[in-house]
Protein backbone atom coordinates (compact mmCIF):
# COMPACT_ATOMS: atom_id res chain seq x y z
CA UNK A 1 0.00 0.00 0.00
CA UNK A 2 2.98 2.13 1.23
CA UNK A 3 4.27 1.97 -2.44
CA UNK A 4 1.45 2.28 -4.22
CA UNK A 5 0.57 5.46 -2.21
CA UNK A 6 4.74 6.47 -2.97
CA UNK A 7 4.23 5.86 -6.88
CA UNK A 8 0.92 7.73 -7.09
CA UNK A 9 2.30 10.80 -5.39
CA UNK A 10 5.38 10.50 -7.68
CA UNK A 11 3.96 10.64 -10.93
CA UNK A 12 1.01 12.82 -10.60
CA UNK A 13 -1.43 11.56 -13.07
CA UNK A 14 -4.22 11.87 -11.10
CA UNK A 15 -7.43 9.51 -10.56
CA UNK A 16 -8.75 7.97 -13.73
CA UNK A 17 -12.13 8.33 -14.89
CA UNK A 18 -13.21 4.44 -13.92
CA UNK A 19 -11.11 5.32 -10.29
CA UNK A 20 -13.59 8.18 -9.68
CA UNK A 21 -16.74 6.21 -10.60
CA UNK A 22 -15.82 3.92 -8.95
CA UNK A 23 -14.78 5.80 -5.98
CA UNK A 24 -18.11 7.87 -6.12
CA UNK A 25 -20.26 4.56 -6.16
CA UNK A 26 -18.76 3.09 -3.38
CA UNK A 27 -19.20 6.51 -1.55
CA UNK A 28 -23.48 6.50 -2.55
CA UNK A 29 -23.65 3.20 -1.32
CA UNK A 30 -21.76 4.04 1.89
CA UNK A 31 -23.88 7.26 2.43
CA UNK A 32 -27.12 5.66 1.50
CA UNK A 33 -26.76 2.67 3.68
CA UNK A 34 -25.85 5.09 7.15
CA UNK A 35 -29.09 7.70 6.11
CA UNK A 36 -31.14 4.61 5.83
CA UNK A 37 -30.27 3.41 9.19
CA UNK A 38 -30.02 6.88 11.24
CA UNK A 39 -33.47 7.32 9.50
CA UNK A 40 -34.76 4.13 10.93
CA UNK A 41 -33.32 4.47 14.27
CA UNK A 42 -34.83 7.82 14.34
CA UNK A 43 -38.63 7.06 13.53
CA UNK A 44 -37.92 4.19 15.77
CA UNK A 45 -37.16 6.00 18.55
CA UNK A 46 -39.61 8.37 17.76
CA UNK A 47 -42.49 5.95 17.88
CA UNK A 48 -40.94 4.07 21.01
CA UNK A 49 -40.86 7.84 22.46
CA UNK A 50 -44.30 8.20 21.95
CA UNK A 51 -46.15 4.77 23.22
CA UNK A 52 -44.19 5.47 26.16
CA UNK A 53 -46.11 8.63 26.66
CA UNK A 54 -49.00 7.39 25.58
CA UNK A 55 -48.74 4.42 28.73
CA UNK A 56 -47.69 7.43 31.09
CA UNK A 57 -51.05 9.17 30.61
CA UNK A 58 -52.91 5.77 30.47
CA UNK A 59 -51.20 4.93 34.03
CA UNK A 60 -51.98 8.32 35.06
CA UNK A 61 -55.79 8.35 34.32
CA UNK A 62 -56.42 4.95 35.07
CA UNK A 63 -54.69 5.52 38.47
CA UNK A 64 -56.71 8.85 39.08
CA UNK A 65 -59.91 6.92 38.61
CA UNK A 66 -58.74 3.95 41.22
CA UNK A 67 -57.52 6.47 43.82
CA UNK A 68 -60.99 8.45 43.53
CA UNK A 69 -62.80 5.53 44.11
CA UNK A 70 -60.90 4.32 46.87
CA UNK A 71 -60.28 7.34 48.65
CA UNK A 72 -63.96 8.69 48.30
CA UNK A 73 -65.07 5.14 49.31
CA UNK A 74 -68.63 5.02 48.06
CA UNK A 75 -71.84 3.14 49.10
CA UNK A 76 -73.06 2.71 45.85
CA UNK A 77 -71.77 3.18 42.20
CA UNK A 78 -74.81 3.70 39.60
CA UNK A 79 -74.19 4.04 36.01
CA UNK A 80 -74.76 7.14 33.56
CA UNK A 81 -74.66 8.06 30.14
CA UNK A 82 -70.42 8.89 29.55
CA UNK A 83 -69.11 6.89 32.93
CA UNK A 84 -70.17 6.06 36.29
CA UNK A 85 -71.62 8.20 39.36
CA UNK A 86 -70.34 7.10 42.98
CA UNK A 87 -72.80 7.77 45.79
CA UNK A 88 -72.00 8.70 49.49
CA UNK A 89 -74.97 8.34 51.78
CA UNK A 90 -74.83 9.52 55.15
CA UNK A 91 -77.90 11.51 55.92
CA UNK A 92 -77.87 13.33 52.89
CA UNK A 93 -76.58 11.78 49.32
CA UNK A 94 -73.37 13.23 47.77
CA UNK A 95 -72.60 12.15 44.56
CA UNK A 96 -69.59 12.36 42.44
CA UNK A 97 -69.31 11.56 38.05
CA UNK A 98 -66.34 9.98 36.81
CA UNK A 99 -67.31 10.53 33.03
CA UNK A 100 -65.43 11.02 29.66
CA UNK A 101 -66.67 14.12 28.31
CA UNK A 102 -64.53 16.41 25.71
CA UNK A 103 -62.09 14.28 25.02
CA UNK A 104 -60.99 14.38 28.61
CA UNK A 105 -61.47 12.27 31.54
CA UNK A 106 -63.60 14.23 34.61
CA UNK A 107 -63.80 12.93 38.51
CA UNK A 108 -66.41 15.43 40.13
CA UNK A 109 -65.27 18.91 39.30
CA UNK A 110 -61.79 18.04 37.97
CA UNK A 111 -60.80 17.39 34.57
CA UNK A 112 -57.55 14.76 35.18
CA UNK A 113 -54.94 16.83 32.78
CA UNK A 114 -52.17 14.37 30.69
CA UNK A 115 -48.23 15.68 29.93
CA UNK A 116 -48.67 15.27 26.81
CA UNK A 117 -52.05 16.56 23.83
CA UNK A 118 -53.97 13.23 24.11
CA UNK A 119 -57.24 12.79 21.80
CA UNK A 120 -59.75 10.43 24.02
CA UNK A 121 -62.22 9.56 22.01
CA UNK A 122 -66.19 9.65 23.43
CA UNK A 123 -69.36 8.23 23.19
CA UNK A 124 -70.61 10.46 20.64
CA UNK A 125 -68.53 9.34 18.08
CA UNK A 126 -70.09 5.54 19.06
CA UNK A 127 -67.42 3.13 17.15
CA UNK A 128 -66.16 0.09 19.59
CA UNK A 129 -62.88 1.65 19.67
CA UNK A 130 -64.02 4.19 22.05
CA UNK A 131 -63.24 5.51 25.25
CA UNK A 132 -65.65 4.01 27.81
CA UNK A 133 -66.54 3.37 31.74
CA UNK A 134 -68.90 0.62 32.41
CA UNK A 135 -70.51 -0.82 35.33
CA UNK A 136 -71.45 -4.56 35.68
CA UNK A 137 -73.63 -5.59 38.52
CA UNK A 138 -74.86 -8.92 39.45
CA UNK A 139 -78.51 -8.24 38.75
CA UNK A 140 -79.25 -5.30 36.02
CA UNK A 141 -79.57 -2.31 38.49
CA UNK A 142 -78.58 0.68 37.51
CA UNK A 143 -76.92 1.13 41.15
CA UNK A 144 -75.52 -1.61 43.47
CA UNK A 145 -72.83 -2.02 46.01
CA UNK A 146 -70.90 -4.40 44.33
CA UNK A 147 -70.11 -5.00 41.21
CA UNK A 148 -66.92 -4.79 38.39
CA UNK A 149 -65.90 -1.82 36.73
CA UNK A 150 -64.71 -1.85 33.08
CA UNK A 151 -62.50 0.83 31.62
CA UNK A 152 -61.90 1.31 28.15
CA UNK A 153 -59.35 4.16 27.76
CA UNK A 154 -58.55 4.84 23.91
CA UNK A 155 -55.66 7.18 23.65
CA UNK A 156 -54.19 8.86 20.44
CA UNK A 157 -51.53 11.04 19.55
CA UNK A 158 -50.00 13.07 16.88
CA UNK A 159 -46.63 13.06 16.29
CA UNK A 160 -44.98 13.96 13.01
CA UNK A 161 -48.37 14.08 10.79
CA UNK A 162 -48.74 9.69 11.89
CA UNK A 163 -51.10 9.08 14.57
CA UNK A 164 -50.34 6.51 17.27
CA UNK A 165 -53.12 4.87 19.20
CA UNK A 166 -53.08 2.79 22.84
CA UNK A 167 -55.82 1.06 24.01
CA UNK A 168 -56.09 0.09 27.57
CA UNK A 169 -58.85 -2.10 29.01
CA UNK A 170 -58.49 -2.67 32.50
CA UNK A 171 -61.36 -4.70 34.68
CA UNK A 172 -61.88 -4.32 38.96
CA UNK A 173 -64.09 -5.34 41.61
CA UNK A 174 -65.61 -2.77 43.78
Amino acid sequence: MREFVKKWRNEEQGLTLVELIAAMTLLSIAAGIIFSVVTFGMNTYNRVETENALRDDADLLMSSIITELYSYGPELISKNANGITLVRDAGTREERQIIIRNNQLHIGDRTVDTRSVVDMPSETNPTSEASSIELRCKTNVTECSSGLIEIRLVLEQNHNGRNQQLTLESKFGF
